[in-house]
């Protein structure tokens, strides 16, 4: 509420004169009101005629948005503190009547005296500086020595770690709040939960402030003597240290000379004059009895967090960047600290990583994708991998219907994914995603490869992938809220529709599907088959593509994208497809037909006609994924035929120690290889030359050429190793071999990249100088 409507409330001074404890202490029969003066956002301080006390009206927001803005509470502690004679300003009286200001409010007594920010402090002398900072250590010792029982709060559950329960608080909150992905913020997140500090007694569960600094603290106007502490709002029960950690965060908070709003005092102690760190926390032991300073940098952290994540809501709420700044600089500073405790090492990836020596080489991969790497290794070894075979037998008893249900198993292991950070990896772009490289991204889909389940847990599958992609390249600001905000939290599915039944789809003009112009939007009708993951019933959308010009002069100009939301009458799901009759439940393939679906303007991806533009994009990134993902498949295939050959006996000789095995296992080491290295060489090149770079474009063709085939002939060795064992449903290694088969096919045909790897050769051929060298031609007779 504001000013005026405090002013104008014509039934406040009677209300006033209502309340004896009010007349007592300001020794009126009458209270007649001479002025109200705004203190704070929803704090008023109210003069009176013929007295020189005043009062302070705590009201409480209008706004329900308001965190934690519970007046009720806070009227309650400043009564139960100031029994207890813990410097507070004495609660008057609580007014819960909403008819006297349109809001519940309470009152305290105003307190004449100084409130200390970091910039006044500068001006004065090192020993006051020194006896003000030891007085608030004292102050806040007083507070967390308080027995809750004598404060009559009562009993506490102590089972679970209330450490735990700030952490979870505080992922929610950057959840919610979230504008773009903030790798420390993230980071730091999933760090907290693995190292909570060890159950300390001087760490007990206490009233705590919630928000404690020096500037809540309210000394006399003369002397180094604190009348009170103000603010508590955010009040709570918790840890002692956690108070005692955002008082002493302006130590960890790097200094920023006024390039951003928050300056922390961090290296500059000494030429400003501030008390020293250790002393300081010195002061506040020695009160609760103790000489020993515990390292207290966990919950520096979280108090650092804590004040990031709030500058994230403040940018949210007003757009101004400067908060954004301020959140990027806090969450760096507190990453920095969780560096310092770990040796830079926070994961515990450098012995793992050099123990891989071989498998990252000198590639140019950051210490935070390794650290993705192995937690993403570890979440497969713990979740997924004991899960795996439960989920794909019951796939495969689940009848092939046109409505298929999710799993919820598999959807309690994206969420849990989805908390440690491991989510959405295949992003480059950091606004959206993680910030990883392309290549640094190939590594981490052939690590998920290895399961069948792994990039949907990871919400890394296709064709959420390149659907994805699509509405962050080409979505409108409205399409970007309705359809890619669900999917990249994972709350829907969708499906890609471009494949025709009967034509070659890799030409344009054998479509015929058609999206056509009407008032108000476009009329869709067709049909499209091998739709990957329409018969979900969790599908909420599906990005078709079509022709919508009869003009085909210029065929790659005759196509549109436009997306159809789900479910839809007009839009029928005629049957699933299977895959050498396996059907991938509850994703599968399925032909749809499109009944004259009419579909707003507002749903046209792009522009008209720039669908081949935008298809060559989405399927370049997935013609890689496929391959990449069929690698880890292959991978794991390899690693089963070793395992059986350790065991199997052939001819009282062991199959490992067969010649003729240890040929075809070093012809098939090799071609593995191979395959990596292209996929890698493609990831690289996507980063360094862009994806409209024609070397990168051949790059990715190759591995689409080449790598199915290739891991499609290797698998084939491992089912050969198994015998009769190998093609049925007891091992994984049939399915994998029809994933190889299916992707020869899947974002187009192999025949067609060979062509084009073919015409990129005799390009390179004719600008080759050395063919007119002397002796470097053909040799003439």
């Amino acid at each position: 509420m504001s000013i005026s409507e405090v002013e104008k409330s014509h039934l406040l001074g009677g209300y006033l004169n209502s309340q004896s404890s009010l007349l007592v202490f300001l020794g009126l029969k009458e209270a007649q009101i001479d002025q109200v003066q705004q203190l704070a956002q929803f704090i008023y301080q109210v003069s009176f005629k013929n007295t020189n006390k005043k009062i302070v009206l705590h009201t409480k927001s209008k706004d329900n948005l308001v965190a934690g803005h519970s007046i009720e509470k806070e009227f309650v502690i400043a009564q139960k503190l100031s029994a207890v004679n813990f410097p507070v300003t004495r609660a008057l009286f609580y007014c819960a009547d909403q008819t006297i200001l349109g809001v519940p409010f309470y009152a305290t007594e105003y307190i004449e005296g100084r409130l200390f920010s970091d910039q006044n402090l500068m001006g004065m002398s090192a020993e006051e500086k020194r006896v003000i900072y030891q007085e608030v250590a004292k102050a806040l010792a007083h507070l967390h020595s308080i027995s809750l029982n004598y404060l009559g709060l009562g009993q506490l559950e102590s089972e679970t770690s209330h450490y735990q329960i700030i952490n979870q608080k505080l992922y929610n909150h950057y959840k919610l709040n979230e504008t773009k992905i903030s790798t420390n913020i993230e980071d730091i997140l999933y760090w907290l939960p693995l190292n909570l500090p060890e159950k300390s007694e001087l760490d007990n569960l206490c009233l705590v402030h919630g928000d404690f600094s020096l500037s809540k603290v309210l000394f006399h106007p003369t002397e180094p003597r604190i009348l009170a502490i103000l603010d508590w709002q955010t009040a709570q029960l918790g840890n002692a240290f956690t108070d005692l950690a955002s008082f002493l965060t302006p130590y960890y908070i790097p200094y920023s000379n006024g390039k951003y709003t928050i300056d922390g005092w961090a290296g500059v102690e000494r030429l400003i004059g501030a008390p020293n760190l250790q002393e300081v926390a010195k002061s506040y032991f020695t009160a609760r009895s103790t000489q020993t300073i515990p390292d207290i940098r966990y919950q520096i952290i979280l108090a650092i967090l804590r004040k990031s994540i709030e500058e994230q809501i403040r940018f949210k709420q007003t757009k101004d960047i400067k908060h954004q700044s301020n959140s990027e600089f806090l969450s760096k500073a507190g990453y920095q600290i969780v560096l310092d405790l770990t040796d830079g090492d926070p994961y515990g990836i450098k012995m793992r990583a050099a123990n891989d020596s071989s498998l990252w080489s000198k590639w140019p991969v950051t210490d935070r994708c390794k650290s993705y790497y192995y937690r993403i290794k570890d979440f497969l070894k713990e979740e997924v991998f004991p899960i795996e075979k439960f989920i794909l037998d019951k796939s495969r008893v689940m009848p092939n219907t046109t409505q298929n249900k999710g799993f919820p198993e598999i959807e309690a292991l994206q969420r849990k994914a989805k908390s440690l950070g491991l989510w959405n990896l295949f992003i480059s772009d950091p606004m959206y995603g993680k910030g990883l490289t392309n290549l640094e991204y190939v590594f981490l889909s052939e690590l998920m490869g290895l399961s069948y389940l792994a990039h949907e847990i990871f919400n890394c599958f296709a064709p959420e992938t390149g659907n994805i992609k699509l509405l962050i390249g080409y979505g409108t600001p409205y399409q970007r809220e309705k359809y890619l905000k669900p999917l990249m939290e994972g709350e829907c599915k969708s499906f890609f529709a471009m494949t025709e039944k009967n034509v070659s789809s890799s030409d344009p003009n054998n479509f015929k599907f058609t999206i056509t112009p009407t008032e108000g939007g476009y009329v869709i009708n067709g049909g499209k088959w091998f739709v990957s993951s329409a018969p979900d019933e969790r599908v909420k959308f599906g990005i078709i593509m079509g022709k919508s010009s009869q003009d085909m002069s210029n065929p790659m100009e005759s196509q549109s994208m436009i997306i159809v939301d789900m479910p839809n009458p007009k839009i029928k799901i005629l049957r699933q497809v299977g895959v050498f009759s396996y059907y991938d439940v509850p994703h599968s393939y399925a032909e749809v037909e499109f009944d004259n679906v009419f579909v707003p303007k507002e749903n046209l991806l792009g522009q008209l006609g720039g669908a081949f533009k935008m298809a060559q994009g989405r399927l370049l990134g997935g013609r890689l994924h496929h391959c990449v993902r069929q690698i880890g498949l292959t991978r794991r295939c390899l690693d089963l035929m070793m395992s059986r050959a350790e065991q199997r006996v052939m001819f009282k000789q062991k199959l490992k120690d067969n010649a003729a095995f240890q040929e075809r296992l070093g012809q098939v080491e090799i071609a593995f290889q191979n395959c990596r290295l292209l996929s890698l060489n493609a990831g690289l090149l996507l980063d360094s030359a862009g994806s409209k770079h024609l070397h990168t474009f051949m790059a990715v063709s190759q591995c689409k050429a080449h790598i199915p085939k290739a891991c499609q002939k290797m698998i084939d060795q491992c089912i050969q190793a198994f015998g009769a064992e190998g093609v049925t449903e007891d091992q994984p290694l049939a399915i994998s071999f029809r994933f190889a088969r299916a992707i020869r096919f899947m974002d187009g045909p192999c025949e067609v990249h060979l062509r084009q790897i073919a015409r990129f050769a005799y390009g390179n051929h004719l600008f080759n100088d050395l063919n007119n060298a002397q002796g470097y031609g053909l040799a003439k007779l």
